[in-house]
């Protein structure tokens, strides 16, 4: 997208929030909100606030992660179900059963905001960029066109929202864009320094012993190019610890040297498995992998649930991940010959 586009796109997005003045709406995210889900649920909650509008920010049975929760401390939450609203907005939720079983029964939303490349354009209004960072990189950068000031607490949440889903300015989706909007948040209240200590040095001693479990459950396969962990109910049960501990974790595998796909296994319910799965290498296409399963995510990071004990779908997932390795190094290989030529 050019940036004449982009502009436009920032005009429409206001002149929808302004048009909300005196309804109710709801602004729902998806599942297990991570950092970029709850900084824009917060940033649209002051947006729409300035706007005239009452919002009310979404958030189901999930807790919210130990490192997050400092972020959302003033926040009030609704349950979905509880809401009574004129219409909804979605952040960071390609696609609207992320959201849970209640956002699947609902008619079509107002708006959508989004960065996932599996994503959907399932509202009526979609600002949907695959290429950025965060979805809270593209709110920012709509602030920043309008010059709207916001408040501090505001622009901390934006900028833990870009921090996290950017492995703290890291990914390949990192730009010079990412990083000057990020700039602008923090002379609008963000302490970056702050924000680094609360999220990535405020962990518990239980989760570091979670974490061992899960380091030593790793287990290599095609010629160490793929490391998969996994972590069981028990594993949660012995050490006093959620699913919202594993946070991070994956990205242990995936800095081994050699590795070019990780993943980590979370046993669920009975006979249901999630696999959450990461590389560096944009060109794999993660995102089209989980597809096979009705999942979806990014090109470096993706996820899905299979209807299966772990036992019985490892040889299954391990084949489809060298199946893949192979098909796409093949196609990047292909295409770079083609541009040198």
């Amino acid at each position: 997208m050019n940036t004449i586009e982009h502009l436009k796109d920032a005009e429409q997005f206001f002149a929808i929030c302004r048009q909300l003045e005196g309804k109710q709406i709801g602004i729902l995210g998806h599942l297990r909100p991570d950092g970029d889900c709850l900084g824009a649920q917060m940033a649209m909650h002051e947006i729409l606030t300035h706007c005239g509008a009452t919002s009310f920010i979404g958030l189901s049975d999930d807790v919210i992660a130990l490192n997050l929760q400092w972020i959302a401390k003033e926040c009030v939450f609704t349950k979905p179900e509880a809401m009574t609203v004129d219409e909804y907005i979605f952040v960071d939720c390609g696609v609207k059963s992320r959201a849970g079983d209640f956002a699947k029964k609902l008619s079509t939303p107002l708006m959508s905001i989004d960065h996932h490349i599996s994503g959907e354009k399932f509202a009526r209004n979609n600002f949907f960029y695959p290429e950025w960072a965060a979805t809270c990189e593209i709110i920012t950068d709509y602030l920043y066109q309008e010059r709207w000031r916001i408040s501090s607490r505001t622009a901390t949440a934006l900028y833990a929202g870009i921090a996290t889903d950017t492995g703290r300015f890291s990914y390949s989706a990192t730009t010079a864009r990412t990083l000057f909007l990020a700039s602008q948040l923090a002379l609008q209240g963000a302490n970056p320094h702050q924000i680094f200590v609360e999220i990535y040095q405020n962990e518990s001693r239980e989760k570091f012993t979670l974490m061992q479990r899960f380091l030593s459950s790793l287990k290599f396969y095609n010629e160490d190019t793929i490391c998969i962990g996994r972590i069981t109910e028990q594993d949660y049960i012995d050490t006093h610890t959620a699913s919202e501990d594993t946070e991070g974790f994956v990205n242990y595998p995936r800095a081994i040297k050699g590795v070019r796909i990780a993943g980590i296994v979370y046993d669920r319910e009975e006979d249901k498995t999630r696999i959450c799965l990461r590389s560096d290498e944009p060109a794999l296409r993660l995102d089209l992998l989980a597809a096979k399963f009705f999942g979806g995510g990014h090109t470096c990071a993706a996820a899905f649930t299979v209807s299966d004990t772990y036992e019985k779908f490892e040889k299954t997932l391990i084949n489809e991940l060298e199946i893949h390795i192979k098909a796409f190094s093949k196609e990047h290989n292909s295409a770079s010959t083609d541009n040198i030529l």
